[in-house]
Formats: structure tokens, sequence, C-alpha cells
């Protein structure tokens, strides 16, 4: 048996809906068993896609040839606590990620990480955390460590200046398999949940931004808004966890969310009541179970990253196109802050921004297009977790550094290794076979 059929599983890859699916699956352990993966495949001529967790819903793993799962290639490598830099191996859960940093006094700077995700994956699309209480740290990411199209390994630090172009890659650049993560001490999270006006709530945008974490979840037929914010306080005790949900209490939080996911829409209409179980939390939890906090919800037909001065009046137009075209339909939205980051792709780039999610039934599938529009006329970009349709030029406007994350990918990657037909669009690259 060779070393390579040890990581690999043909029979797991079963087709797709899409009509994809890749010839083999591989899961190696250690990093010698990623570069032999990816020397095969630049060998072979074939193409090589890493998968996280199942976080985002866009066609970015799809692959026929080769499909790369970290999942055992997991946890802290290297910790310096003196400069408070952590380095994970990118298949590491944030749940396992968070309570081994609490093991040394630390904690992520930013929240909003959901526990399932993997730390490659989250930070491959910009998904690395949200808040606005501490704008020094915007991204936690300090450096990548990286296996390249010809097998080799290399690393982009803090110091790099393709750092900010090299962090949100949509796996693109190469393999991540290591990520330096800047960290904070740690502390507790205490949350606050109210009942607010949605005129309110945009009027204390610049107050609520003393918040360490906002989310809010809105209903567009209305004026309710159910408010959450999450601030930092000092820990009790180092290493006592007595505000942490118990794991009983967390799996059945998890099975109630998952329920309300999946539960049929009534008449067009998503319960009101529901919602504010997604925001009933402790009013005190320890860092190293934070991520308990943050569920990431299964619905949603469109997301877009929106700039923050802009949010009024988009919500106030969408609301307006909603009712027209459905009145008695009843459409959730969830929105999150966070601070303007200086990646290239990601989709904060260069504002303060409003992470914006429509959560609701079958029906809003059908009205994407007009809400997209709405979003799309008043600045927005499509999260990189959902599906769009947008192509080069497109992004090209959306993203001022598009073309030079472009030029970087190509120097890196000239054959297209990493990219499948979906990439190769959006790039606009001879398609990826």
């Amino acid at each position: 048996m060779s070393r390579l059929s040890l990581v690999r599983n043909p029979h797991h890859a079963t087709r797709k809906p899409d009509g994809h699916a890749p010839r083999f699956i591989a899961t190696p352990a250690v990093f010698e068993q990623i570069q032999r993966e990816v020397a095969y495949a630049a060998e072979t001529g074939s193409h090589l896609r890493v998968a996280g967790r199942g976080h985002t819903r866009a066609p970015l793993c799809r692959c026929d040839d080769g499909l790369l799962q970290l999942s055992r290639f997991t946890g802290i490598e290297d910790v310096d606590a003196v400069h408070g830099i952590a380095w994970v191996r990118s298949g590491t859960r944030l749940s396992q990620l968070a309570r081994e940093l609490a093991s040394y006094g630390l904690a992520l700077p930013t929240l909003g990480w959901s526990g399932n995700e993997s730390v490659g994956g989250a930070v491959s699309i910009g998904s690395y955390g949200l808040g606005t209480g501490d704008s020094r740290y915007p991204c936690p990411v300090v450096g990548l460590r990286m296996i390249g199209a010809d097998g080799s390994a290399f690393s982009i630090g803090a110091n790099d200046p393709r750092l900010p172009l090299a962090r949100v890659s949509l796996g693109t650049l190469g393999v991540l398999t290591h990520v330096g993560l800047r960290c904070i001490a740690a502390s507790h999270l205490q949350s606050r949940v109210t009942g607010r006006s949605l005129n309110a709530v945009i009027n204390r945008v610049n107050a609520l931004r003393a918040h360490d974490y906002v989310e809010w979840y809105w209903t567009a037929h209305s004026d309710d808004v159910r408010l959450r914010t999450i601030d930092r306080r000092p820990r009790h005790a180092p290493g006592r966890h007595r505000h942490a949900l118990k794991s009983g209490s967390a799996r059945l939080r998890s099975a109630v969310h998952r329920a309300i996911d999946v539960m049929p829409q009534f008449g067009g209409r998503l319960p009101w009541r529901l919602i504010p179980e997604r925001a009933r939390i402790p009013e005190s939890v320890d860092a190293a179970y934070g991520w308990q906090l943050f569920s990431e919800s299964n619905l949603g037909t469109i997301g877009y990253a929106l700039p923050i001065d802009a949010l009024g009046d988009t919500l106030h137009a969408l609301r307006g196109v909603l009712r027209a075209i459905d009145p008695k339909q009843r459409v959730v939205l969830r929105v999150r802050y966070a601070c303007a980051d200086d990646a290239a792709l990601s989709p904060a780039y260069g504002n303060e921004t409003a992470f914006v999610r429509i959560l609701s039934g079958p029906k809003v599938r059908d009205h994407a297009e007009a809400a997209g529009d709405i979003f799309e006329r008043h600045g927005a970009r499509p999260l990189w977790i959902m599906p769009h349709e947008h192509h080069l030029r497109d992004l090209e406007t959306m993203y001022p550094l598009w073309n030079e994350f472009a030029q970087l990918r190509a120097e890196l990657d000239p054959r297209g290794l990493f990219l499948n037909d979906y990439l190769a669009g959006i790039f606009g690259v001879e398609e990826a076979s």
C-alpha cells in the first residue's frame, strides 16, 4: 500500500447535485503528507482544492480532481506569549482553538466565529471574526504558511508586503497550512439583549461602535429590532470557567438552532418569537467557551457587506421593495458590525462595515435579485460565503486591489492548480478542467 493511499479515500467522493465530484478525498495528518498531495497534483497536471468545515455555500471547493480535508491537521503549534502571537494549524476548529488559547490566558481579538469553523477556511474567505470595540486589530491574522503549486513551503510574515493581498485568498495561492494569529488577554464576554426600533438602532450607529460586538435582528415588515451587544470584562479567575455553558445546555441550544433553521415557513412567515432564542445567552461566558455564543445560521438567501454609513438608506429601500413584492411575508435580517480591513479581498476592505444576511423561507429566493440590486447600488460587496453571479469586471470595481491580487495569484500558481471552474471564471482565466 502506498503512502498516499493511507490518507486518500476515493469511496467518499460521491457525486454532488451539481454534477461535480472529486476523484479522491485526502485527509492528511502531517505536513509532509500535504506536500506529497500537492506534488502529486502538480506532476499529474490535475487540480486540487481544500475544504474546510462546510461553512460556505459558494462553490469554492468544487473540484473534479482532488480535494484536501485538513480536519486531522489541527492544534496550536507555537505560542509567543510575550508578543501575543499563536501559530495554529489550519484544520483546527475554532472551539478547540478557543480552549487551547484560554489555557495560555489568551483569546482572539475578534468575535463572531462559530465553533465549527476551521481556522484556515474562515481566514481564506475573510470570515475571521467581527467586532468594533478595538479598531487596532480588525484582523487577527499576522502571518501565513503555505505549500505552493510546486509542492514547496513558503511563508508570508507580518512585514511582508504581500500579506494584505494574501490574507483572504479563496484558497487560490496555495494550501494554507498554518495561520499566525494575534491574541489578547483572555476575558469574560458579557452580553445584553434589548428591544429597539429600526430608526433608534440606525441613529445610534456611532454609539454602538463602543461595544466589542454588535448584532441585531430586524423584521423587514415592521420596526422591531432585537439588539445584542457583547463586551469583554476581566476574568473572575484564570482557568475557572464558572459561567461557561454546560455541554448539555450547549447541545440543546444547538439543537434548537438547527430546528429553527429547517422549520417549514408556515404561511410564508418566520415567527418573530423564535428569533430572540438565537440571542438568548448567559450574562457572562469565559473566552474559552465564547464560540458558543455565535452559532452560524444555515439559513440565508443572500449576504452582503455594506458600508456602515449606507446602512440606513439601504434597509429603508429594501423594506419598501419587500413590502411591495409580498406584504404578508415576514422577512428577518441579521446585521453585524465590523471594523475596516486592509486585506485586498476582504468584504470589509477599506470601510467600517455592516454584514447583512437575509434569514427567511423559500419565497425570499424569488426576491433575491431585487434585494441584491438595492445592496449593490449602495456600494455593497457579496460575501464569499454565499453564491453570487459576479464576474471579473464587477469584482474589479468592488475591490480596488483586485488586479494586484490576481497578479500575485498568477505568479504563485501560473498553471491554475488551485483553481476550479468557478474561480477560473471570476478571475477571467482559461476555465479549469
